[in-house]
């Protein structure tokens, strides 16, 4: 698993909080954090993408995914947008992984 299929599985997990909690706060975060608006690698606000990749160690593996995941959330600073990426369960994210890498993808291997 590379840093941007980790930035876009955090980035699914929030919007999918964001669907059925409309909180602005996490609103406010992926409009900057959408890894899917340009062509290229990163994100709407490019330093957003940027910040992210200083925060996370590799190698990524399914496994650690989800603490590096809480591990760069914790430092954004905001309890609101960690409280709706805890809403994922551990398992519920490694299922979601494995099926995400196991698509054809922006920014796979």
């Amino acid at each position: 698993m590379n840093k941007f299929e980790l930035f876009c599985m955090i980035f699914f997990a929030l919007d999918a909080d964001w669907d059925e909690t409309k909180d602005s706060t996490i609103g406010e975060y992926l409009s900057s954090a959408n890894p899917f608006l340009f062509e290229d690698i990163g994100s709407a606000d490019s330093s957003i993408y940027s910040d992210f990749c200083g925060y996370i160690s590799e190698p990524i593996s399914i496994e650690n995914s989800y603490s590096e995941a809480v591990k760069y959330l914790k430092a954004l600073g905001n309890q609101k947008i960690v409280d709706a990426f805890m809403k994922t369960t551990e398992e519920d994210w490694i299922e979601s992984v494995k099926d995400y890498l196991s698509t054809p993808h922006k920014g796979e291997k």
